[in-house]
């Protein structure tokens, strides 16, 4: 695009990009409270196996972050980026489980690191990398897993 065409563009075009920015935002307001809730659900589970079942942390680690998974993916699909159809669910929860994989093992990977190499307590480390990971989570499902599809409609 030049710089002409972009100087000169229609009024049309600022509402629509201002739905767009608006749009954005809700969409990250909600990423971050569904993510919020699996976070809660993910720490409460890591403390309970850890702490009151004497599981080993990075065990209880792998539990709570399997739970945590199809809480996230249910309030992701359904609820922030309001993908309400059915009929790429499977794909879409099989490409969330690869990413869920992939994320294990950086949450696994990070958990190990942050613990033992840098000496932050178990529940310290889970919360920087949970920080991590959902950056690079909200990217993969807001452009590749969540993304409108015309036979989603």
């Amino acid at each position: 695009m030049s710089i002409h065409s972009m100087m000169h563009r229609e009024p049309k075009d600022v509402p629509s990009a201002i739905k767009t920015v608006f749009s954005y935002k809700k969409k990250f307001f909600r990423y971050i409270i569904a993510g919020g809730i699996a976070l809660l659900t993910d720490l409460a589970l890591l403390y309970f196996c850890t702490e009151v079942l004497k599981i080993w942390y990075i065990f209880s680690s792998i539990i709570a972050f399997a739970v945590s998974f199809f809480v996230a993916f249910t309030l992701q699909k359904f609820w922030t980026f309001d993908n309400r159809s059915i009929k790429r669910i499977k794909k879409q929860l099989a490409m969330s489980f690869s990413v869920a994989l992939l994320n294990l093992a950086l949450n696994t990977f990070f958990m190990y690191v942050l613990t033992e190499y840098f000496s932050l307590h178990y529940f310290l480390a889970q919360i920087v990398t949970t920080g991590i990971i959902a950056i690079e989570s909200f990217l993969v499902y807001q452009y590749v897993i969540f993304l409108s599809k015309p036979e989603d409609k």
